[in-house]
């Protein structure tokens, strides 16, 4: 009988377990799809109304209203849970744990989270580009040469990469974490 009930508490906090992930999950992948959706709309933005048109400042502010909410959500989700990987969550809400920390607009908040990306993917469990991509965003906030060439910045309407140490072996860095090649 003990053993019977000892199943049955461990069912259940199981199954709780499980609805918690997925509730996440979805909520998770909601947060993905909008971040997209919104950003999606950057450059027909531009095309039409140019880079500091009314337009895209009303389009840079819908984002950064975004940014903070999901912000807040996702660290209250990673400060719970941890940094909930591939298996857990799934690819699309995982990259939504990624997307939210890297469009953060405190630096001090992705070094705080870095090392649960970095571990997550040395686990298998998320995506070796997004620690990459993480990891120049932060070299250039410190004002050094990025890596992995994954940042670039809007110079004249035109998009130019922050500079890139050894700039000769980039294309074989970017490889080694899933990056296509640059010109």
């Amino acid at each position: 009988m003990k053993s019977i009930l000892s199943f049955s508490i461990l069912l259940f906090v199981l199954t709780v377990n499980g609805q918690n992930l997925d509730s996440i999950r979805i909520e998770l992948e909601q947060l993905e799809l909008a971040s997209i959706q919104l950003r999606n709309q950057v450059m027909p933005t531009i095309k039409s109304y140019g880079y500091q048109s009314q337009e895209m400042d009303s389009l840079n502010r819908a984002i950064m209203l975004f940014d903070s909410v999901s912000l807040v959500k996702v660290r209250r989700i990673i400060d719970q849970y941890g940094w909930l990987g591939k298996s857990e969550v799934g690819e699309s809400a995982n990259r939504a744990l990624y997307l939210s920390i890297q469009h953060a607009p405190d630096s001090a908040i992705r070094e705080k989270y870095f090392p649960l990306l970095k571990e997550s993917v040395e686990k298998g469990e998320s995506d070796l580009s997004a620690m990459a991509t993480m990891y120049d965003r932060m070299l250039i906030q410190k004002g050094q040469k990025q890596y992995y060439g994954t940042q670039s910045r809007m110079v004249n309407g035109q998009q130019e990469l922050f500079p890139v140490e050894d700039p000769e072996e980039l294309n074989k860095r970017r490889k080694k974490v899933g990056l296509g090649k640059l010109k």
